[in-house]
């Protein structure tokens, strides 16, 4: 297949902008697979199949074609490259992998970084990878690829800092500038938001206290130096103030927050999925209802131009907001997570899986017609297997699934009259039913 141009690309991207033809988007998705899977393997030593590493990288580069605006004037492969390596990490933070970097690429990138500070400092501005190379006796190509590379460890740890050379933790900016980030920088949103809250529960001075012990990583000593107390008034208000907490964060306050965090999480899905310029759902990393509807009708198109067929699947988690507002939303977003990931496994690479909505999990099968039926058994067993094993379908608030499947052109020849067939069959199995009640 012929390679590209940059200036070509360009092209493309202009043209997929103004047309929104996915034939466009995917000639320039064919056009970086390489870049994508070199990024991939980068990624290796997290013990992940390359397929998925290599799945979230093409997420991440389809996100870059829909956001480019070549009046940023930066390249699109440089562009590009932020976004998939970016997906990549959030997909392995999720998923609690930690890439341990080399001891010798440790070395390198020591080496590299005082190299550039000094030649900073000595032309008064960002050095280029060229004079870093000719510093370090390398190939500009070879500091570039440094470069990249270095993003590739970068995926978080509990702390967050690293060694310095002489054995003092620092961040990867100065350890000042980013300790009043450290909340945001360590932990997910929803920890936040109801670590946040809990927190403002506290006196003033209790919060400013754990603030400073346990986000800004002071000791006792200079806590008490800082705000002019006494080093046993400040271990007397951490163990107090942990003690409040902790207790907050396990009363009905905690189910309250959590209520907030839900809803507050609904509308945001739903906001996105009203712009259009966003395709991904940014809870099950799936592609959202804009897109379901968009490549629905493309798939339709295609499938009245070859007199082929298409199927659609729709599986809804039937119960979420109550088992949601009962186990909280952590628990909430954990089974739609995992849902999201098993349907994923579960239907073929070249079926297109979509979170449809809220609670509702839709497929696109290409080339399929009423050998669906097959496919929907299927996934049936299989959720059925994973309520048993994770036990959501017994005591308060229970999950089941609901099922339903239509197909083009024999059932239904519109979008809209295959949507509204699917609906009026959703319908759980009377097995999970019978278990729920």
């Amino acid at each position: 297949m012929r390679r590209y141009s940059e200036e070509e690309i360009l092209e493309l991207l202009a043209a997929y902008r103004q047309q929104q033809d996915l034939r466009l988007r995917d000639r320039i998705v064919l056009n970086y697979t390489n870049l994508v899977e070199s990024i991939a393997r980068r990624f290796s030593g997290a013990s992940e199949p390359m397929e998925d590493l290599a799945q979230e990288g093409y997420i991440g580069l389809i996100t870059a074609i829909e956001l480019y605006d070549p009046k940023k004037n930066v390249k699109f492969s440089t562009y590009a490259t932020h976004f998939i390596i970016g997906q990549i990490k959030h997909y392995l933070r999720d998923r609690g992998k930690i890439i341990k970097e080399p001891a010798w690429l440790q070395e390198l990138n020591l080496r590299l970084n005082r190299i550039s500070d000094a030649l900073t400092q000595q032309l008064g501005r960002t050095p280029t990878y060229g004079e870093i190379a000719e510093k370090m006796g390398m190939r500009e190509e070879e500091v570039a690829e440094l470069m990249t590379t270095r993003e590739v460890f970068r995926v978080t740890s509990i702390d967050g800092f690293r060694e310095n050379e002489d054995g003092s933790a620092h961040s990867y900016g100065e350890r000042h500038d980013i300790a009043d980030q450290a909340v945001a920088f360590q932990l997910p949103i929803e920890d936040r938001i109801m670590l946040e809250t809990a927190m403002k529960k506290l006196k003033a001075l209790e919060q400013q206290v754990l603030v400073e012990f346990y986000f800004k990583d002071l000791n006792q000593t200079e806590i008490a130096q800082k705000l002019g107390i006494s080093c046993n008034y400040v271990s007397h208000l951490i163990r107090n103030s942990t003690r409040k907490l902790r207790k907050i964060l396990t009363t009905e306050d905690l189910r309250t927050t959590q209520v907030q965090l839900a809803q507050l999480r609904q509308e945001f899905d739903m906001a996105l999925c009203e712009d259009p310029s966003v395709i991904v759902d940014p809870l099950t990393k799936l592609y959202n209802r804009h897109y379901f509807d968009m490549r629905l009708q493309e798939e339709l198109n295609r499938a009245r131009r070859i007199n082929s067929e298409v199927a659609v699947i729709l599986l809804r988690m039937e119960g979420l907001q109550a088992f949601t507002h009962y186990h909280g939303t952590l628990w909430g977003d954990e089974a739609v997570q995992l849902s999201a990931q098993l349907l994923r496994q579960t239907v073929r690479r070249s079926d297109i899986v979509t979170r449809y909505a809220t609670d509702t999990f839709a497929v696109i099968l290409p080339y399929t017609g009423s050998t669906a039926s097959a496919v929907l058994q299927r996934i049936r067993a299989t959720f059925e297997d994973l309520l048993k094993e994770k036990g959501w379908n017994r005591g308060h608030s229970p999950l089941c699934f609901a099922y339903s499947v239509a197909w083009f052109p024999m059932e239904a020849n519109h979008p809209a009259t295959l949507l509204r067939l699917l609906e009026e069959r959703l319908q759980p199995p009377s097995s999970s039913l019978q278990k729920a009640a």
